[in-house]
């Protein structure tokens, strides 16, 4: 013959006689499905509505910390892949590079190097020393200096507008997951 155990209902406050090796049980007053819980010589039940209930409130406890990590992760390698985008400017200051940045940077450096060719040719016109035709060749230099970093930096000016597309194309797919219900601050 099995041993029976009084226990209490969790759900009603019924009392049960349940079999001692019983790991559930249906509360005959109330119908609540028990689960019987044994730890270190206490004996008690707990509604299995309940446990569901608190694990389906961990799970989502659990899948806004890893969206909140996550968004958190990319944040920190955008930070990171937007170093190598930056550019430094004249007096050591790095900035974002634009498109808008690069042409007038290149034509700057275009149009003084006009000035010195057109300059550079009106004073060595009339010299009668051989080999002065190089100083107005500086001012070329110049000119191609000048569209060779206007195109490069226009270029890299591209990839960083893709590269930052991705990183916010990313970030709003993370942030409309349905697990992650927190509110987050845009980094950008």
């Amino acid at each position: 013959m099995t041993s029976l155990e009084s226990l209490l209902c969790n759900s009603c406050g019924a009392p049960l006689k349940v079999p001692q090796a019983a790991n559930y049980i249906k509360c005959n007053h109330c119908h609540t499905q028990l689960h019987i819980r044994r730890d270190e010589g206490v004996t008690f039940t707990e509604s299995i509505e309940q446990l569901n209930q608190t694990a389906k409130a961990l799970q989502q406890h659990v899948d806004r910390l890893t969206a909140q990590q996550q968004m958190s992760d990319l944040d920190r390698q955008w930070e990171q892949r937007k170093e190598d985008f930056m550019v430094t400017g004249q007096h050591g200051h790095k900035s974002l590079p634009t498109k808008g940045g690069a042409m007038v940077g290149g034509v700057i450096v275009a149009a003084f190097g006009l000035i010195w060719t057109v300059m550079a040719f009106g004073i060595t016109a009339s010299s009668p020393f051989p080999g002065t035709f190089l100083f107005p060749l500086f001012g070329l230099l110049f000119v191609g200096g000048g569209i060779y970093n206007a195109i490069s930096a226009a270029n890299k000016a591209h990839e960083y507008e893709r590269a930052h597309a991705e990183y916010r194309r990313e970030r709003s797919r993370l942030k409309q997951q349905p697990t992650s219900q927190n509110p987050e601050t845009d980094h950008e």
